[in-house]
């Protein structure tokens, strides 16, 4: 035999529909079969408890469910005496207050023989239990309940004036009361964190099948917080009713198993207010990181920048010292076209062509060091690098052809010493202008390998400064891996004594 698939109905659904499905198969008697009115019942749920009856239903609002008839309560579409029964589950407290005493009248003037009237009245702590209970889900599940906030908007109906009306609907009444209040309130809190909570969903039709298998008929205890009020009407059969017809199929004791629930999910949910705490921390630190990333992106364009106008000052370097060669050739030139007229300065003119040699090598010294720093700054600069050592070889390929043909001058130079001494001065003069040339190019390099060593302290700096911030999200990512071990283990536990409870 397949099991009921109510049972896995949440159990506050689960109680009032099998409160009064309970009670009509009291009421019926030797009746196979009874016509009913399900006055708010558009889900059509008290057809699967009743399915041997005819359940018509009548809603104002809308539904799938066929043969549904749209009608207020207060107003019932139906002739007097139409129904054995007209029943209302959880629907009179969403009455205004105007309209409960009509409502009332109407259900007792359409039912031919019972009216079953079932859920919370205004009794003793049931106002407060909701009010506690909609504090929960308002500030702990951030959520807003519509039917609790219609419960506080209307005040809940009284008990003993329902009664009085359908007594003075012609009835005989008697009300019986079901679930425990402090054990609804926590089961309703419990039921509303499960399903806020898409992880525990899956442990949500166990735990429901266990409350409706094995607790619904203990569920009596006062204060509770539904009653069911039942009038006979028309000398109709009113037996002493009790909450189920069922036997217990478990010990009282089997309540604690809610309590210890309850207590193992508050501990879960206090482990996981702290990862929550430590994961928007760990967000935010993941922010600052990103921002930090996002600066050390621009310090690098900047970096990349200041890369571009180096080699755009080296690039100008190169277009002058090929500037200096220039001139050196053209000296060297202007030398053979007066060797005839000058000789006295050659000795000096040759110290100045040495001292120019040394400083183009203090410049081939400087540019290499600068190949050597600038792919530390970033990897794309390899091939500029290679670009300049080669053209750094033509360079020296160039100098000791110079070389070559200042050797070969050495020797027409010393035949016209005699002639060139009437050109000394002017020769010394163009020497000192060389000598100025040739500072103004060691100046600039000083500049531009100072600005290359402060960049490359920056950047060394900057490396070190997100080393730290890595080694810092290393460290949380393993906290992280810690929480999500714990609470798993939790979890493992919470499973195992709720099956283990579930087996009771």
């Amino acid at each position: 035999m397949s099991e009921d698939p109510n049972l896995a109905l949440p159990f506050d659904q689960y109680q009032r529909y099998r409160l009064v499905a309970d009670l009509l198969e009291q009421l019926r008697g030797e009746r196979d079969s009874l016509v009913v009115l399900d006055v708010g019942g558009r889900t059509a749920l008290l057809r699967t408890f009743l399915e041997g009856d005819r359940i018509h239903l009548v809603d104002v609002e809308e539904s799938e469910e066929p043969g549904l008839v749209l009608g207020d309560g207060a107003k019932l579409p139906f002739g007097d005496s139409t129904v054995d029964a007209v029943v209302t589950i959880d629907t009179l407290e969403h009455v205004p207050p105007a309209g409960r005493a009509s409502f009332v009248a109407e259900c007792a003037r359409v039912a031919r023989r019972w009216v079953v009237i079932a859920g919370p009245f205004a009794t003793e702590g049931v106002a407060e239990a909701e009010e506690r209970l909609g504090s929960f889900v308002g500030e702990k599940l951030g959520i807003v309940h519509r039917y609790l906030n219609e419960h506080h908007e209307h005040g809940l109906p009284s008990l003993e004036e329902t009664e009085d009306e359908l007594r003075s609907a012609g009835g005989v009444v008697r009300s019986v009361g079901h679930a425990n209040l402090e054990r609804w309130l926590a089961l309703m809190c419990l039921s509303m964190y499960i399903d806020r909570d898409a992880p525990l969903r899956a442990i949500a039709p166990e735990f429901f099948r266990f409350y409706n298998v094995a607790l619904y008929g203990l569920d009596q205890t006062p204060p509770v917080y539904r009653h069911a009020v039942v009038a006979a009407l028309d000398g109709s059969s009113l037996p002493e009713l009790e909450v189920t017809s069922r036997e217990a199929v478990a010990p009282p004791e089997s309540f604690e198993t809610i309590g210890h629930l309850v207590r193992e999910l508050v501990g879960f949910d206090l482990e996981r207010d702290v990862v929550k705490r430590e994961w928007a921390r760990l967000e935010g630190v993941n922010r600052d990181l990103v921002t930090d990333l996002e600066q050390h992106e621009a310090t690098l364009a900047e970096c990349r920048e200041i890369r571009d106008e180096q080699v755009g000052v080296i690039e100008e370097l190169r277009a002058r010292e090929g500037e200096l060669l220039g001139n050196e050739k053209e000296l060297e030139a202007e030398i053979e076209r007066e060797r005839a007229e000058s000789g006295e300065a050659i000795t000096g003119l040759e110290a100045d062509l040495g001292e120019h040699r040394r400083a183009l090598g203090a410049a081939e010294e400087e540019l290499r060091a600068h190949q050597e720093l600038l792919p530390v700054l970033n990897g794309q600069l390899e091939e500029q690098a290679a670009e300049l050592v080669r053209r750094g070889e033509e360079m020296a390929s160039q100098r000791a052809e110079l070389e070559y043909v200042h050797a070969e001058l050495a020797g027409e130079i010393q035949d016209l010493q005699a002639d060139l001494e009437a050109q000394g001065a002017e020769l010394v003069e163009r020497g000192a202008e060389l000598t100025r040339q040739r500072v103004e190019f060691e100046s600039v390099h000083t500049e531009l390998a100072e600005e290359i060593r402060n960049l490359h302290a920056e950047i060394e700096a900057r490396g070190k400064e997100m080393e730290r911030l890595g080694r810092e999200l290393a460290e949380e990512r393993e906290l992280i891996a810690r929480l999500r071990v714990e609470l798993a283990s939790r979890w493992k536990n919470l499973r195992r004594v709720f099956g283990k409870k579930r087996r009771l």
